[in-house]
Formats: structure tokens, sequence, C-alpha cells
């Protein structure tokens, strides 16, 4: 059954554009390393959300019928993982010599946030059309629009942050914009522990 619908795409790419633990990290790294250097990043993060995706998509619906449980713990996880990347940032932003020369994400980071990041499981669960799962031929289609849009707003968001470390963006320094990043990280972790307890 080919994909007729492809609105869905407006919602990925919207979903992409919000802040989350996988573009605050590369709006970090930008900001700390500049675009040429975080460039490196993107392919990771590519594959990090075309691994979770793809096993969201074609496992956790048949193992949440028998163990309901595994989804709350993985939220729990991520959370933990989040938490833990935050205080690095806090770490890092309070140390004088922190420079835009490397970036403080490391590639290791930055996959491993994205594939513990909750939206990889929106999207293979709720946003991307059931055909999805149905066949190659629709599974290709998807991942690739999808993999195209991941790429370009990762892209836009490490520029974001290259452009604190060219003093455009006013009072928004680099190290003012890790410590942001490490505040909406915990923010983004709290959010995974009531969302975990509540289910």
């Amino acid at each position: 059954m080919p994909i007729a619908d492809w609105s869905f795409l407006a919602i990925v790419v919207t979903i992409l554009l919000t802040p989350g633990p996988t573009n605050t990290l590369l709006a970090t790294a930008g900001s700390s390393g500049g675009l040429r250097s975080s460039a490196t990043l993107v392919p990771l993060e590519c594959l990090g959300y075309l691994v979770a995706t793809s096993l969201w998509g074609l496992l956790l619906r048949e193992v949440l019928e028998d163990h309901p449980m595994v989804l709350p713990m993985l939220k729990l996880a991520s959370a933990a993982y989040i938490s833990k990347l935050a205080v690095s940032l806090l770490r890092e932003a309070s140390r004088p010599q922190a420079t835009p020369q490397t970036p403080v994400i490391g590639g290791r980071q930055l996959l491993l946030a994205t594939l513990l990041n909750p939206k990889a499981a929106i999207f293979a669960m709720v946003i991307f059309p059931v055909q999805t799962w149905l066949g190659t031929s629709q599974y290709s289609q998807v991942m690739g629009c999808f993999m195209a849009s991941v790429a370009i707003i990762g892209v836009l968001w490490i520029a974001f942050g290259a452009a604190l470390v060219n003093g455009k963006a006013g009072w928004l320094t680099p190290t003012r914009f890790m410590r942001l990043s490490a505040l909406a990280l915990l923010g983004f972790a709290a959010w995974l522990v009531v969302n975990a307890l509540r289910s």
C-alpha cells in the first residue's frame, strides 16, 4: 500500500524544530565549536533517529502489548541520561578556559541522546503512517524524507549555536547558552519522569 498522504511531514518538521535533548546538544556544539566543526554530528543524529524510530516502529508495539511497563522504564532511563548531560554542560560552562575551538558535545553523547530521545517514539508510533512498517518501499520513502528533514534542521540548530560565537545573539553568550541548555535538558528530564510515573 503506497503512502497516500504526506502531510505528516509538516508535523515531523514542526516537532524537529522544537527544543529537545538532541537539538539542545546540537546548538550547544555549534556555540562551542562553530558550524564547520560541529556539522560532523549531523550524520550521527541521523543514525540515531534511524535506529531509534525503526526499533520503536517495528518492535515496541508488539512488546507493549505484553509488557506495558517497558515504556515508562525507557522514559526513566532517558531522563537519567539527559540529566547527566545537563550536569556535564553546567560543569563545562563553569570552566573559564572554555573556548569556541572544540565542541563540548561528543559524537557518542549526541548519538546516545538521540537514541533515547522520546521524539523517536512519537514519530514511529504516532506520526509516521502505518504503511511505513508494511513494506520496504514505504519504509524507504518515509525514512528518506525523514532523514533529509533531520539533517537540514540539525544544521539549522548548529548554525543557531554558531551564531552565538559570533556575538550575533546579543546577551546570549555561549556560556549562558550552555547554562540555559542545561536547564532545558533538566526540565525535559523532569517532564519525562512525571510522564513515566503517570503511565
